[in-house]
């Protein structure tokens, strides 16, 4: 015991302390003369405000009772001076008798004996660790979250869910509530996604919707956000004090969240600041430090980026697609007959394509019918849409005038010749008609069809067929086959009906399922007006927007 390294004290089976050894002394100050014969209990323990603790919870003296060795961590010992050392320690009772010749049951306890070092620097070393592991893990925790977070918000092009998919992210992981805000036009701001974890969802979206303008010399630290300033922390309610009506509406937002706490962000990019995230905190003590407001920033920043991207796509999705609708003709109405006509854009905003539709009158008094589909999906398949349309239109024009009035196929096979000469235009697809009144006030169509899906005629009891014939496509000077011309009779109240590919091709659905599923529909709206009956068919069919749809109709009067 003289040499050890470690406190070592003994005690009777009493507590009191028979053995004190020099290392005890180093580390508790008393000497062997002042603990020998003292309760060890009442010398050593000690709680925070220096008051004795029961006997009975003093875990080394338990050893005295049940005869079992024990050990702990943390145990603080009172020191001569009036401090308390962290110790660890071990117990070991003594027992009488010898345990050679006594059974357990004939030994008594007779004593303890402690060892004791001291644990402070080695706990404090744990205590660094464990608040170390803990700042990795909320690093990596967080990490994670943006990680997740850039996934989530890529993974959509509209703005709207976007923003409601991040507000459910970020609570609770960065807030118990967060709220958007974005700058529409001309100075306004709406609230468009708001959520708090522990109110109902209606009382938070009834927050959500628009707010005061802008004001032009912001003071509030939202309009200060919104007008290109950095990110505010800010310690709640009372935090807003600027009399402006914006800093009112977002110090309502506060109260009804119970804000303690909150950080508001820029969703900026490209220069441009597009709105505010502000997320907060409703329970006491609970703030956003330095490292906080780095992931708050990198979130919003991300964020900014993608609303930027979603806007940029629409941009580009609306002058393609209004260039797109732009080349294609409006309807005549002649007489009786009645048309409608639809053209649906691809999902992607570069496949704004070749798809097209198109109806006219010619010169002996029938009426040109066309549906047609350019190889490609850019603005370069537009153009030569463009150029195959105008091209027929004036080729059909020119080859029904009296009296020699050229068939559908003829028309097609100048197309096809004129293409390859004068067009960029590869291969393409189409159905070329003349519906044509006869005596009586008969009607009915002669069609050449090359390589299109076929039209569908709807009568108007509900009876469908597919007009089937079909020959070879357009522009390949490669390909041979014929293109034959066929006639149908159109009863009284039919609905022809021409469309692209885009309306029944899928990657994940069979063709024939499509084309079927296209007739039965037909058959029951057969007797709609004809601009709900092509409504209709979109909505049901449900185009999977891998192509650019055009749907022409045609309804023969009653």
């Amino acid at each position: 015991m003289e040499a050890m390294n470690s406190g070592v004290l003994a005690t009777d089976e009493r507590g009191r302390i028979t053995a004190w050894n020099p290392r005890a002394r180093e580390l508790l100050g008393y000497t062997r003369d002042e603990v020998l014969g003292r309760p060890m209990h009442r010398l050593l323990h000690r709680d925070a405000d220096g008051h004795v603790p029961p006997e009975q919870d003093c875990r080394p003296l338990r050893g005295l009772r049940n005869g079992v060795p024990d050990h702990g961590d943390g145990q603080r010992f009172a020191h001569r001076d009036g401090r308390l050392v962290m110790c660890s320690w071990s117990s070991a009772p003594i027992y009488t008798g010898d345990p050679g010749l006594a059974g357990p049951a004939d030994r008594a306890v007779a004593g303890l004996v402690v060892v004791f070092q001291d644990a402070a620097d080695r706990v404090e070393v744990e205590r660094e660790r464990r608040d170390q592991m803990a700042r990795v893990q909320r690093v990596n925790s967080r990490l994670r979250l943006v990680a997740e977070i850039t996934t989530v918000l890529s993974s959509t092009l509209n703005e709207q869910e976007a923003l409601r998919r991040l507000v459910r992210l970020v609570v609770p992981a960065l807030g118990d509530w967060a709220e958007v805000d974005l700058l529409v036009r001309d100075g306004r701001v709406e609230r468009v996604a708001a959520t708090h974890h522990g109110l109902p969802a209606a009382d938070v979206a009834g927050l959500e919707g628009p707010l005061p303008p802008l004001p032009r010399v912001p003071r509030g630290p939202l309009a200060q956000v919104l007008q290109g300033g950095t990110s505010v922390v800010l310690g709640g309610v009372a935090s807003v004090r600027s009399d402006e009506p914006l800093d009112a509406a977002q110090r309502e937002l506060f109260q009804v969240m119970d804000a303690q706490s909150a950080i508001i962000a820029p969703l900026a990019a490209r220069g441009e600041t597009y709105g505010a995230l502000t997320l907060g905190y409703s329970r006491p003590g609970h703030g956003y430090g330095p490292d906080d407001r780095l992931v708050v920033e990198d979130v919003a920043r991300r964020t900014g980026l993608v609303l930027a991207n979603a806007r940029l796509y629409a941009e580009q999705r609306n002058t393609a697609e209004a260039m797109q609708r732009n080349l294609l003709a409006p309807l005549p109405q002649p007489g009786d007959l009645r048309l409608e006509a639809r053209y649906v854009p691809a999902a992607q905003v570069s496949w704004v394509g070749g798809d097209w539709y198109d109806a006219f009158a010619l010169p002996d008094g029938a009426v040109g019918v066309v549906i047609g589909d350019i190889v490609g999906h850019d603005l370069q398949a537009a153009a030569r849409m463009a150029q195959v349309r105008n091209m027929l239109r004036a080729l059909a024009w020119n080859m029904a005038a009296p009296p020699g009035i050229a068939p559908p196929s003829t028309v097609l096979a100048a197309l096809d010749g004129v293409m390859a000469a004068v067009s960029d235009a590869d291969l393409a697809t189409g159905v070329f008609g003349r519906v044509e009144e006869a005596s009586g006030g008969r009607w009915r169509l002669r069609w050449c069809n090359a390589g299109h899906p076929p039209p569908l005629l709807i009568t108007g009891d509900g009876g469908t067929q597919f007009l089937d014939e079909h020959g070879v496509l357009l522009g390949d000077p490669a390909l041979t086959g014929t293109r034959p011309d066929a006639v149908r009779a159109l009863p009284p109240l039919s609905t022809l009906l021409l469309y692209t590919d885009g309306l029944i091709e899928s990657r994940d659905t069979d063709l024939s399922d499509r084309l079927t599923s296209l007739r039965r529909h037909g058959s029951h709206l057969a007797q709609l007006p004809l601009t709900d009956l092509v409504d209709q068919i979109l909505e049901r069919i449900r185009p999977s927007g891998e192509d650019d749809v055009a749907l022409l109709a045609l309804r023969i009067p009653g």
